[in-house]
């Protein structure tokens, strides 16, 4: 055996296992790139939050549908947010445009593709605008939007 063969069979376990390191360290960057990542949901249609209408979100890989639930006793209105995917939680801000809007945390539903919020009767006016921010999180993604909502 000649000594350049002997200096590879030294050198290539090193090799082997930095170039296994470098590819995880790569994954795993990737991974991180892609969750800090904000991916926004657009608006399908006219958005209304009554009982003969709804709003329709989507992304490439979601799809988000606020509707409206019965009126609670209070005046509360309670509102729906369905999604074609699992989401491991969220915030729903409301309030009037050019005033600082309030978040509320989504509760779950009847399982982790329905999910509630209750909007307060002071928020609410027959007729007004409603400006809706929304951040969900799905698969480690985090989806928003800001939507205009008839009442």
């Amino acid at each position: 055996m000649n000594r350049h063969l002997k200096i590879a069979f030294i050198i290539a376990p090193f090799l082997a296992i930095g170039g296994y390191a470098l590819i995880d360290q790569y994954q795993y960057s990737q991974q991180i790139k892609q969750a800090k990542a904000l991916y926004p949901l657009v608006v399908q249609g006219a958005c209304r939050l009554r009982d003969d209408g709804g709003c329709l979100l989507r992304h490439d890989t979601l799809q988000v549908e606020l509707k409206t639930a019965d009126r609670q006793p209070d005046g509360s209105l309670t509102v729906v947010v369905a999604t074609s995917a699992a989401l491991q939680g969220g915030k729903l801000g409301y309030g009037r445009s050019g005033e600082e809007v309030p978040q509320r945390s989504l509760r779950q539903g009847e399982d982790a593709r329905h999910w509630l919020v209750s909007i307060p009767a002071s928020n609410l006016t027959a007729g007004d605008r409603l400006d809706l921010r929304m951040a969900l999180v799905s698969e480690g993604r985090v989806y928003i939007a800001e939507v205009a909502a008839g009442l």
